[in-house]
């Protein structure tokens, strides 16, 4: 299960900013669990590894729920060396809505459980993991509604062709591209 089952009324959600190599991340969490993490790309990303670059808490509340503690700690670790970060445990995820019987939901459970760091999947591929070898394009709405980036990896999504696909607006694609090159993925 990639979501905690523990129900909630009301979440108190807290939140994070992070500046890193990609630019600023926010991530939101209650006492249960991480309920989204918002990428900004950074209009220049960094080319090759450098280990001056780091990752920083440039806003944080004053009281943490440990959810939120766990994934900036996690992603701190990513950004230095990502195959690092998905040795340990990912941070819980809070989404209260998430219906574990849906398509979507068993996409996002195929895609954390079954592609791992370094490696891509095609959306045809993942479709066929999570059960449905013709449903492609549900493939792709479950990536759009994806609000835990990185933790769910669904940068490692690319095109049949072997092309990156899309990703997130604007500056995604260069985005997706440093995350898979991060990796340590291979991709045309």
């Amino acid at each position: 299960m990639i979501f905690s089952k523990k129900m909630t009324n009301i979440c108190k959600c807290s939140k994070a900013v992070l500046q890193t190599p990609i630019g600023p991340i926010c991530v939101t969490a209650c006492n249960v669990g991480v309920h989204s993490i918002k990428l900004t790309a950074a209009t220049e990303l960094p080319t090759g590894h450098d280990d001056r670059v780091t990752t920083s808490i440039t806003e944080a509340p004053d009281h943490w729920p440990a959810a939120l503690r766990e994934c900036t700690d996690w992603l701190a670790v990513y950004f230095k060396n990502a195959e690092a970060a998905y040795q340990r445990p990912l941070p819980p995820f809070h989404k209260p809505d998430a219906k574990p019987e849906t398509f979507t939901y068993r996409v996002w459970e195929t895609l954390t459980s079954q592609v791992p760091c370094g490696q891509t999947v095609s959306y045809a591929q993942l479709a066929a993991m999570a059960g449905n070898n013709k449903a492609c394009r549900a493939v792709g709405g479950a990536m759009r509604a994806n609000q835990i980036a990185i933790l769910m990896p669904c940068h490692r999504v690319t095109a049949s062709g072997g092309g990156l696909g899309n990703y997130m607006s604007g500056n995604g694609n260069a985005l997706k591209k440093w995350l898979l090159d991060h990796e340590g993925a291979t991709f045309k």
